[in-house]
């Protein structure tokens, strides 16, 4: 596919503007930067709209971006044409979302090991704002820039709200941004995705290379089919609110050919259970699960229970059932385990936002579901992998793939999940689970045996 910077749009500034703030920096060795007086960019003033502050903060993206609204409340524009931002590979992805007026909110996500960015051309005003999400040691570093004769030059706009991640290349990021007065319809600009070299040691940045460029599109209208000029390739807009009302399908996971037992528990991995140390290995009533960390925020997870329907895993900041919990659900499809992931929010489990997973495998004996799988966790806000662990079952339709309203078995306290050997407590009945080894007793016993050969 071939690529080339995006174009410059110079346009005269209206009389009625908002002033960018220069912020001057030394642009990184071989790399296509200068420092510039910034122009102005347009920003006429509305009675439908205020444009929303300036505030470059990066917090945590909890959710992933997906093109699961797209056609539906946001327009989409992918390269390749309908690709899943969602799943691991090449793609580049941007997704608007009108909230009043000209402020709107972006969803972008690509691969660089440097930066990706998104610009918006067609303005009033001298030079193209352009919204960018470096890589800077495995975090998200946010710049607002005026892209202007193919030179990035950092500088104030309206923007806000900005949230990021990033798995090994792939950057995603969420921000809230005003975008500039179009010269002709209301919400018509043109867009463009880039990508370039970061150099996190002086916060250069390096001339962009555009992935993707579309002439001019209606931002505020999500059911348009846009053109891609760069691959002449063209992202179609989803017929109806298919994104959105579809029955998700979850996979079919290779079998698990080993057991889920409690062996390990409070050495290498941290474990619940309800019944408190109850061995989900035995034919009794045994709602279990176990995680281990595998390396910085992934971990490998075992899930056991009792179900004629599902058994799901979750992880919540909150200690309440009826909250927000990232969901792993292990289904029973004729004797095969269904593998989803989603949110359980209140009860009630919603597909919209799937989490990253790997490495599934799943079992069925009788009404017993066993399964295991590999996670990549969000950064807590508090503290590393400071989450609430919960084992919840419900019915499944293998027919129409729907799953029921969530029943908790199991919902612990807070921990660090790096720590095998916390001790935890199961909320819904206050009843306390550890399976660390007590050090103490054993202490006892070893006195006790150097005492008696001493004699």
């Amino acid at each position: 596919m071939s690529t080339s910077p995006t174009t410059n749009m110079t346009a005269t500034a209206e009389s009625s503007v908002t002033s960018l703030t220069n912020v001057s920096t030394t642009p990184a060795s071989n790399m296509t930067a200068t420092e510039v007086t910034v122009t102005s960019v347009s920003m006429a003033a509305s009675t439908q709209f205020v444009p929303v502050s300036p505030n470059t903060t990066v917090l945590t993206l909890e959710a992933n971006v997906t093109n699961a609204e797209c056609g539906s409340k946001q327009l989409c524009i992918a390269e390749p044409p309908k690709c899943d931002p969602f799943v691991a590979g090449s793609c580049f992805f941007l997704a608007a979302k009108q909230e009043s007026g000209r402020n709107f909110n972006f969803d972008l996500s690509g691969e660089s090991n440097g930066y990706i960015a998104a610009t918006l051309t067609g303005g009033g005003g001298q030079g193209d704002p352009t919204y960018i999400c470096a890589n800077s040691k495995g975090k998200v570093k946010f710049f607002s820039s005026i892209l202007n004769n193919g030179v990035l030059n950092i500088s104030q706009l309206n923007v806000n709200s900005v949230k990021g991640k990033i798995k090994g290349k792939a950057i995603q990021c969420r921000f809230l941004a005003t975008v500039p007065e179009p010269k002709t319809r209301a919400t018509t600009l043109g867009v463009a995705v880039s990508t370039g070299e970061y150099n996190d040691t002086n916060d250069g940045l390096g001339a962009p290379t555009s992935v993707i460029k579309v002439s001019a599109v209606d931002l505020a209208n999500p059911d348009n089919n846009v053109t891609n000029e760069i691959a002449n390739t063209t992202t179609p807009a989803p017929t109806g609110n298919s994104a959105t009302t579809v029955a998700p399908t979850g996979v079919l996971i290779s079998q698990l050919s080993t057991v889920i037992t409690r062996k390990e528990c409070g050495t290498t991995k941290l474990c619940a259970a309800e019944p408190s140390k109850c061995n989900p290995d035995a034919g009794e009533n045994c709602y279990f699960l176990s995680v281990k960390q595998q390396s910085g925020q992934i971990y490998n997870f075992e899930l056991s229970g009792q179900s004629d329907g599902y058994v799901a895993a979750g992880l919540s900041t909150s200690e309440i059932a009826n909250g927000t919990h990232t969901a792993y659900i292990c289904a029973n499809e004729n004797g095969n385990v269904r593998f989803f992931t989603g949110i359980i929010d209140n009860l009630v489990i919603n597909h919209t936002s799937p989490q990253n997973s790997s490495n599934e495998r799943g079992t069925v004996n009788g009404n017993k579901i066993q399964c295991t799988f590999s996670a990549d966790l969000p950064d807590s806000s508090v503290r590393t992998a400071n989450y609430a662990l919960s084992v919840s079952t419900g019915t499944y339709d293998t027919k129409t793939l729907k799953l029921g309203k969530t029943t908790f078995r199991l919902l612990t306290s807070r921990t660090n999940l790096s720590d095998p050997t916390a001790n935890l407590t199961n909320l819904l009945n206050n009843a306390p689970i550890n399976y660390a080894s007590s050090f103490f007793p054993a202490l006892l016993v070893t006195v006790y045996m150097l005492a008696f050969t001493a004699m």
